[in-house]
């Protein structure tokens, strides 16, 4: 892992902001409302053809995704890029990035989901602070739009988290690592997972069996990636299954004290954050701050994670 961190340009009200799709295609209708949205906002949008892309479920191959991404890198009109839309496939980039291209221009790239993978792989490979945060077809409809574009701007808002359940106690500093557990889970063993150590970590997930959490948890521990982590910040577990022959028997957070007895850091659970209704910005490599305490648990971003 890079150790300095790499800020990119702040982006403000004027500033360009560029569009690719990582991930699955999207309806053009999708893109063309969104950009009217952002634009009528005091943005500029450019997005890039690929983004209209189709090959089966995904929005064009790993070869032409990477591509747009490195155009837009290399566009000097673009202040920050945003991936269209979630999904899959974003993996299918990795071995086309070009990560000196990226260190050469640091930008802002802001997604999550699928996106997780992305947000990681570029912190851990160039030390570019990235950022966990609205899809682009989204981004106009989330009530969290001004905290997000402050966050882009160099704003370090707190986020309240007082109704999250506050598992241990405490307070750390640290940088913030996560995103989707299941994205970062199938880094392991990679070169593109980032070091935990002194990170305070944040996960969410959608849609997923209890049991596949589980061994989701179980994978990370035993892989040593939570032994050095400073806090613990588990979000928004959309739509959890239970097993269809026989029940479970243990919920989430039988699994989160399981798979943490024995570290003494702050830890809390159920922060709005994640696939549900809530999705504050909260940039990977970014400073931060946890106080985890019953009704009163914040998260105050305690530098600005991009350069002004």
């Amino acid at each position: 892992m890079n150790t300095k961190i790499l800020k990119p340009p702040a982006l403000k009200k004027g500033d360009t902001i560029g569009v690719m799709a990582t991930s699955c295609w999207i309806e053009e209708q999708d893109l063309l409302k969104a950009k009217a949205s952002i634009e009528g906002k005091g943005y500029k949008v450019k997005i890039h053809p690929q983004s209209l892309e189709r090959e089966h479920q995904s929005a064009g191959t790993g070869k032409s995704k990477a591509a747009a991404f490195h155009d837009l890198l290399r566009d000097d009109e673009v202040k920050a890029i945003i991936s269209a839309r979630g999904g899959n496939r974003s993996h299918t980039m990795m071995e086309h990035l070009d990560f000196k291209l990226i260190a050469k221009h640091p930008k802002i790239l802001m997604g999550y989901s699928d996106v997780t993978l992305l947000l990681n792989a570029i912190f851990n490979e160039v030390g570019l602070a990235t950022f966990h945060g609205p899809l682009f077809r989204e981004l106009p409809n989330r009530k969290e739009f001004d905290q997000v574009m402050d966050v882009l701007a160099g704003g370090t808002p707190t986020l309240d988290f007082k109704q999250a359940t506050a598992l241990r106690e405490g307070t750390a500093e640290g940088h913030l690592i996560g995103g989707n557990l299941s994205l970062l889970q199938s880094m392991s063993g990679t070169p593109y997972l980032p070091n935990t150590n002194g990170a305070l970590l944040f996960i969410e997930d959608i849609g997923d069996h209890i049991s596949r959490y589980d061994r989701m948890f179980a994978h990370l521990k035993n892989a040593g990636w939570l032994d050095g982590i400073a806090g613990l910040i588990v979000g928004d577990f959309s739509d959890t299954k239970d097993d269809e022959d026989r029940a479970f028997g243990y919920s989430l957070r039988d699994i989160i004290e399981e798979h943490t007895k024995g570290l003494d850091i702050p830890i809390i659970m159920d922060a709005p954050f994640g696939h549900g209704d809530d999705l504050p910005c909260m940039p990977v490599g970014g400073k931060a701050k946890l106080v985890s305490k019953s009704g009163k648990s914040t998260l105050e971003l305690t530098a600005p994670a991009v350069s002004v």
